[in-house]
């Protein structure tokens, strides 16, 4: 997201000759015919600048990226053509203008050799917090976090309105958090949430904040009551805010995090309040798959069915193959809690064969381990042997415990085999698994997850209450 950008306004007397009065030297008589014609130009080069000035701030106004590229291009080489350097400020601004939206367009190094271009020697006040930010945000993108951090802080030393300090603030956070120092991201992102909500900002407060508490889960040094008064806080503000926009995300995420602390009841109702922000069917998807799992958690099975199939047509219907994969092996795990052992086997075949479609590696191994737990209650023993098999074939580059589970039920399943072919006593053998069987594990409410255990704010967030149950399975973001 690109800064405030510096709008150049350029006045009759940044070309006057003599614009304070004071003597000057006397040029010589006699110019060349260029330099006579480049000085009658430039008062119409100075309107131009400033219409395609105009023309680029309102086109980055409007989200018209590249629009705005186009005309801050054309306003740059203008103020190239000034005459001596008597105009070297209308070009820093320039400079400046071209650099940010260089660098809102997805070329940061260029961008950031503009930026630098345009800093003054000395300068106050926000146009210049402006500009180090938009520097920093440079560094950001070509992943220099150190001096990304650096230019934060001085645009923070130049910023007076609370939102300025606020967007500064949440950057630094975000620094942080890539840094791997999520004590020092909640840090700032809760000043940031603190520097918005004076700015009578609601819905960047409850961005900032809901932020902050996925970081004190992380460092894992925060009790439970902590956390909770921060979701809860962020919540609030949320509800104050009349731009409902991005919320969505927002009350996703707070369903996570309450996932995280195995409070599924809150939970759940975070992910009922994200439902109707959803901006696409993707995203709703996503949402929809999230309440299946907490319902799970709860033991309300039905519930899970109807909101894991609602999440599988939808990923299907935008195309989301690996996402829908998922959502089958949600439903499959739902449906035989349930009782329903074929058509939990069905649903872990469509899992395969979209994870297959997808090249899902772990998704396959999953929908193969919960073939053989299906094939296992439906008595087909010598199917579940061989889907054993499978998914320990597909998960050698996985954690030593996912392996030696797997190991663990092939034995299993190979005992109760011969015991059923008559080939072993019975009373030596381990029985069949008589807890629920479901990709990467054998129960639903697995060890209680502490607080902390699981990462946070990234792309794919791991489902972090079910460390058994859903190794590293993703309960997903958008």
């Amino acid at each position: 997201m690109l800064g405030p950008v510096l709008s150049v306004v350029i006045v009759s007397t940044m070309s006057s000759p003599n614009p304070d009065g004071t003597p000057q030297e006397p040029e010589p008589e006699l110019l060349s015919s260029k330099k006579k014609e480049k000085r009658r130009k430039w008062p119409q080069h100075e309107t131009c600048i400033q219409a395609l000035t105009r023309a680029g701030h309102g086109a980055l106004l409007a989200g018209r990226n590249h629009e705005a590229l186009t005309s801050f291009q054309r306003a740059f080489l203008l103020a190239s053509k000034a005459p001596r350097k008597r105009d070297t400020p209308v070009l820093q601004a320039c400079a400046f203008n071209l650099g940010a939206a260089y660098v809102e367009t997805g070329d940061p190094a260029r961008g950031l050799e503009l930026l630098l271009r345009a800093q003054p020697e000395k300068a106050q006040g926000r146009c210049h917090g402006d500009q180090c930010f938009n520097v920093a945000l440079a560094y950001h993108a070509l992943g220099d976090l150190p001096q990304a951090l650096a230019w934060y802080h001085r645009a923070l030393g130049h910023y007076q309105p609370l939102s300025d300090q606020g967007q500064a603030q949440a950057k630094m956070g975000a620094c942080y958090q890539a840094l791997g120092q999520p004590e020092l991201a909640a840090h700032y992102l809760q000043e940031a949430s603190r520097a918005y909500a004076q700015a009578e900002q609601p819905r960047a407060a409850a961005l900032a904040l809901g932020a902050a508490a996925g970081c004190l889960l992380k460092s894992g040094q925060h009790g439970v009551g902590e956390v909770v008064r921060v979701l809860e806080e962020s919540r609030r503000l949320a509800e104050k805010s009349a731009e409902q926009g991005l919320l969505g995300q927002l009350y996703n995420d707070l369903g996570l995090s309450y996932c995280q602390l195995q409070l599924f009841p809150l939970a759940a109702e975070a992910f009922l309040q994200a439902l109707p922000l959803c901006p696409g069917p993707g995203e709703e998807a996503t949402v929809l798959r999230n309440l299946g799992m907490a319902h799970n958690a709860l033991g309300s099975y039905r519930e899970a069915r109807e909101f894991h199939q609602k999440a599988a047509d939808l990923h299907g219907s935008v195309g989301q193959r690996w996402e829908q994969g998922r959502s089958f092996s949600s439903l499959a795990f739902a449906l035989s809690q349930l009782g329903d052992h074929k058509a939990a086997r069905d649903n872990y075949l469509h899992a395969l064969q979209a994870a297959q479609d997808a090249g899902d590696v772990k998704g396959q191994w999953q929908a193969y381990e919960g073939l053989g737990a299906a094939a296992a209650r439906l008595g087909q023993h010598e199917q579940a042997l061989r889907y054993y098999k499978e998914a320990l074939a597909r998960c050698q580059k996985e954690p030593d415990s996912v392996r030696e589970r797997l190991v663990a039920k092939l034995a299993d399943a190979m005992r109760t085999h011969l015991a059923w072919g008559g080939l072993a006593p019975t009373h030596n053998l381990t029985s069949a698994p008589r807890r629920p069987q479901v990709p990467g594990g054998a129960c639903p409410a697995g060890n209680p997850a502490r607080v902390g255990r699981g990462p946070a704010q990234l792309p794919h967030r791991p489902w972090p209450v079910f460390p058994k149950a859903f190794p590293e399975s993703p309960c997903p973001r958008f």
